[in-house]
């Protein structure tokens, strides 16, 4: 048999899917994660699959460690040299607020690099890459022994080093001297915008060590024949080795694997306009995706930072599962601090004690112990209302009412995730269906739909298990992009080819190493364009024939669509993207078959909704069949996940065996 194995390692539960394409079946798995260990988590992971380390001829991760890492603020500690005069660039960044006019909006987050542990040096290279000012090795060496021991891992972020590296690399190999991990900028984002690319750089540097000894466990355990790949933030795989170097590009990666999944839902329900929500154990991940296809820019938040790398357009908050509950001076508050795996929500008796949000869902009555629970998953109601005990005496409320309010929290905080992606986009809500996947997205998101107007829910197959899914039906692909700044009025075609040449070069041999050159690459080339003196670029299709008039022509086209208008006035090239990809395998699910038979619950549970207390009906999913109807409230359970129903709402399953929910009218 020839396994591929998809595999997402989130910060509670491991999801796994393994898929022999020879004979078109698959097998699933979750597990639960184990700390700082992936090792332990992928072993516990191939043992319930029934698989050995090597069986599997593919292996395709999804890790949320770095999504996690800053959302949490568990950064490593890192030193920035950068250039004489630009050591406050971090404090100074965009001065640009997230809310206008609230006057009691929180401090901006401090610099990811604290004052004392950034430092100028002289070495200076002007806009078009020539040198002004060489390196002092002397000056550097002499910053690098004063914090030899003091720092996990040093960035480099020079000035105009989009255009000329050369600086960066002797200052680079000076670090690696004293530091296994050295950040440089015009390796992880050689772009114009000094704060961007210092902010990228820096942040790419505290999560290098984290990355590194991930990676190195990975590969002392798994056997020397298989194929090791990372899904990265951009939608598709990168190497173990560019992984090391380029951390910060698994920034999305769970969320990333999740969102490809789930435009294959889209497309599969014909979903013009959809919102995947992705809710784990520490964090709950939205994103827009428009005519199957998932929106990807170059800026993205993630946690308190806005990061410029090409990424899905995903937006991460830490809301989820296993986010804690903690009452204070602000009222209550779910998130961002999570449980983890270790010990987890005290539902699952693993030692926690504190309350979450997996623990109200247990007292609301949604959650609980069932037959079909994954192995080594159990649910006590006794530790999950007693976590809950120190809460309802400070407030003297009952705690159902309270782990109401706990569920309303957290959907309000999901909600102003989807708004910030629909509706500050423009994007009405309404015509939107919500795709609702990870260990907790089923369980609120018939009520959040309600909330942000949306009338239609869809909970995919394997819900739980989708972001693993996503590992294995993702084309590899991979994106190099790089300043190059050619203008219109002095076009050079020959330069122009030569970069796209170059660049097409560098992403082709990214997504082969390690694959044999066993496929043909399919290479798309885009550039980014504006007139002369504008600050944002427009992204414009291209060959690497594409003549002047040509870039003009479609520049100008796409300006008239954006913002209505265009003008004869010069314009210039201002970076080169090029995208490099395979055609995947794609798994093969059989679709359920109707039955002309109605279901019957396999229990009932008493359950409190936001209308009151309801006997609502369980329903296992296995037992449902595409052409019926049921009427909420009711619970539909699996092995691996829970789907909650409220009252008012409407369930029925799609030809391709998702769950379809109508919440109703939406305003």
């Amino acid at each position: 048999m020839s396994w591929n194995l998809g595999i997402d390692i989130g910060g509670t539960f491991t999801d796994a899917v393994a898929y022999d394409g020879s004979t078109k079946t698959y097998r699933t798995a979750k597990v639960w994660s184990v700390r700082d260990d992936p090792r332990a988590t992928v072993s516990s992971a191939l043992e319930t699959l029934g698989l050995e380390a090597t069986d599997p001829r593919t292996m395709t991760f999804g890790t949320t460690i770095v999504t996690n890492a800053i959302v949490q603020g568990k950064l490593g500690r890192v030193a920035l040299l950068t250039t004489a005069g630009h050591g406050d660039v971090l404090d100074i960044a965009r001065q640009s607020r997230r809310a206008l006019y609230d006057l009691a909006a929180p401090p901006r987050e401090p610099a990811p690099v604290p004052r004392g542990l950034r430092f100028e040096i002289d070495a200076r290279m002007r806009p078009d890459g020539g040198a002004t000012a060489p390196v002092d090795p002397d000056r550097v060496r002499d910053i690098l022994k004063r914090l030899d021991g003091t720092v996990d891992s040093v960035a480099v972020s020079l000035l105009h080093a989009y255009a000329n590296g050369e600086h960066e690399r002797v200052v680079g190999e000076l670090c690696r001297e004293i530091f296994p991990h050295v950040s440089l900028s015009h390796e992880v984002w050689p772009q114009l915008r000094e704060y961007e690319r210092t902010l990228a750089t820096v942040l790419n540097a505290s999560v290098m060590p984290m990355a590194a000894d991930y990676v190195a466990t990975l590969g002392a355990f798994l056997p020397a024949g298989l194929r090791l790949e990372l899904f990265h933030s951009g939608g598709g795989m990168m190497t173990p080795e560019a992984a090391v170097s380029l951390p910060l590009s698994l920034a999305l990666s769970g969320p990333a694997a999740g969102v490809e999944a789930a435009r294959r839902v889209a497309r599969d329900v014909e979903a013009p306009l959809a919102i995947s929500i992705d809710m784990g154990g520490t964090t709950t991940d939205v994103c827009l995706i428009v005519d199957g296809l998932p929106e990807i820019r170059d800026q993205v938040q993630v946690g308190p930072w806005t990061v410029n790398l090409q990424m899905l357009a995903v937006h991460s908050i830490g809301a989820g599962g296993g986010s804690l509950v903690r009452h204070g001076s602000a009222g209550i508050q779910v998130g961002p601090e999570s449980a983890g795996a270790d010990p987890g929500p005290a539902c699952y008796g693993r030692g926690g004690g504190r309350p979450t949000l997996t623990d109200a869902a247990v007292v609301l009555g949604y959650l609980r112990p069932s037959a079909h629970a994954a192995d080594g998953v159990r649910i006590d109601g006794n530790l999950a209302e007693r976590a809950f005990e120190d809460l309802t005496r400070q407030l003297d409320t009952p705690a159902p009412r309270v782990a109401r309010g706990v569920v309303r929290i957290a959907n309000a905080n999901m909600a102003r995730a989807l708004r910030r992606i629909t509706v500050d986009r423009g994007v009405d809500t309404r015509d939107c269906a919500l795709i609702a996947f990870g260990g907790a997205g089923p369980m609120y998101a018939a009520e959040l739909a309600r909330d942000t107007g949306i009338g239609t829910v869809l909970v995919p197959r394997e819900s739980s298990l989708l972001s693993a899914i996503g590992c294995l039906t993702a084309t590899p692909i991979y994106t190099r992009q790089r300043t190059v700044r050619l203008s219109g009025v002095d076009w050079n075609a020959g330069a122009f080819e030569r970069v796209c040449a170059a660049i097409a070069d560098e992403a082709r041999g990214s997504l082969l190493r390690g694959r044999g050159g066993e496929a043909a690459v399919g290479v798309e080339y885009a550039v980014f364009m504006r007139y002369l003196g504008q600050s944002h670029v427009i992204e414009v299709p291209c060959v690497p024939k594409s003549g002047a008039d040509d870039l003009q022509a479609a520049f100008r086209r796409r300006h008239e669509e954006l913002y209505g208008y265009c003008t004869e006035e010069p314009w210039e090239l201002q970076s080169l993207r090029v995208t490099a990809r395979i055609d995947p395998e794609i798994p093969e699910f059989d679709r359920p078959e109707a039955s002309g038979v109605a279901p019957e619950p396999v229990e009932t549970a008493n359950c409190r909704f936001s209308e009151g207390p309801a006997i609502t009906p369980v329903y296992a999913r296995d037992d449902l069949g595409p052409g019926r109807i049921l009427k909420g409230p009711l619970i539909v359970v699996d092995r691996t996940s829970t789907t909650v129903v409220p009252p008012g709402c409407r369930l029925d399953m799609t030809p391709h065996g998702h769950l379809r929910i109508d919440v109703g009218e939406v305003s």
